[in-house]
């Protein structure tokens, strides 16, 4: 295996909807992926799943809305998606993917430029190359850098375009500083909670609930992260919601599978209805954050269900990685967004986790760290 080549390889995978997965067939603890809240078995989701199929929903479905026609899946996730954010209503969109596009198309009379994150998620950063709006960056969670830049676009409405939590390190953006900014300039905010919805805030809806942040904040995620479900949403009013389902990347893909609809109004019900398991994984993901900081890393402190950290170069990170696996552990090496060259180690922590997972892990951590020191 080459330093670039996947730990995993060619092997068969299957679960890793939680706490466990099973490589080849053998159980491994898992600490890799986004399901946080480890709802896949969770009869709701299930039961949703069944009665979709014995009633007859398809597994996809023709763009029944663009021609007049009433579609009771895509309604029903519409309006979980609304009654979970305490929005008017709801466009289901079949990928996150689309999360930008829709919320650029959404919310196009409210701003005059574009200023992203230069971190912000690739869907973000290509769906602001696509619109017709001009797009500026700044630094990476630089609170300065965006006052600079906002500041030489004296006159023009921003809209701020920012991930809710960072999918790599856990991180949250200022959120609260960016919401200030904006306002001042007549303009708004656009976050992107894929990494944030069912896990940050205290109602579960992300960091802008994290931030308790006012009318001026706008947001999309997908369903399949901390939700569990498949797709994702942009919310807002009917005439923001409106616009997003007018615009060419929504109206020329299909609307997405009935099935993974009402599935993921099941997992937006369940979230909103039991707000202490969201409560419940936050308080695991710290207690794994603590476990690692008690070794000497550097993991950062968020409200996400992220442990993150980087160490030495590529091939310590790598061998760290290797040490787990051989142990029966599976953990991410990434390379992904603000990874740095070197990757990182990012451990998800999921419901169903436990106190012995954690030790076992940190275990195998400290006597590596040990025996290979950066």
């Amino acid at each position: 295996m080459t330093a670039a080549e996947p730990l995993l390889g060619a092997r068969r995978i299957a679960g890793g909807g939680g706490r466990t997965l099973l490589v080849d067939g053998e159980p491994y603890l898992n600490f890799a992926g986004c399901n946080y809240l480890a709802l896949g078995d969770r009869p709701e989701l299930r039961d949703a799943a069944r009665r979709a199929i014995d009633d007859g929903a398809l597994f996809s479905r023709y763009l029944v809305r663009d021609y007049g026609g009433f579609d009771e899946p895509f309604e029903r996730v519409e309006a979980a998606a609304a009654a979970f954010y305490g929005t008017q209503t709801a466009a289901y969109l079949p990928s996150g993917y689309l999360i930008g596009a829709a919320g650029f198309a959404g919310l196009r009379p409210d701003y005059d430029v574009l200023v992203l994150d230069e971190m912000a998620h690739w869907c973000l950063a290509d769906a602001a190359t696509l619109s017709d709006a001009p797009v500026r960056t700044f630094r990476h969670g630089d609170v300065a850098d965006l006052e600079r830049v906002l500041d030489e676009l004296a006159g023009q409405r921003p809209l701020i375009v920012s991930d809710g939590v960072f999918a790599t390190t856990g991180e949250l953006p200022p959120l609260d500083h960016y919401y200030a900014l904006a306002e001042a300039r007549d303009g708004c905010l656009f976050i992107d909670e894929s990494h944030a919805a069912g896990v940050v805030g205290p109602r579960a809806r992300g960091a802008v609930d994290h931030f308790e942040l006012g009318p001026r904040a706008h947001v999309g995620t997908t369903l399949s992260k901390g939700l569990c479900g498949q797709g994702s949403v942009f919310v807002g009013s009917e005439q923001q919601v409106a616009r997003a389902r007018a615009t060419r990347a929504l109206r020329g893909s299909s609307p997405g599978s009935p099935i993974s609809a009402l599935v993921s109004a099941a997992a937006l019900d369940l979230v909103r209805e039991t707000p202490d398991l969201a409560a419940s994984l936050r308080n695991k993901a710290s207690a794994l954050r603590a476990r690692l900081r008690a070794l000497g890393l550097q993991v950062s402190e968020t409200p996400a269900a992220i442990a993150a950290f980087a160490e030495g170069d590529f091939a310590h990170m790598r061998g760290l990685q290797t040490a787990l696996f051989e142990a029966g552990i599976y953990v991410l090496h990434s390379n992904y967004i603000a990874a740095g060259p070197g990757g990182m180690i990012r451990l998800s922590v999921f419901a169903d986790h436990t106190e012995e997972d954690f030790e076992r892990v940190c275990d195998v951590i400290a006597r590596w760290r040990e025996a290979n020191p950066a």
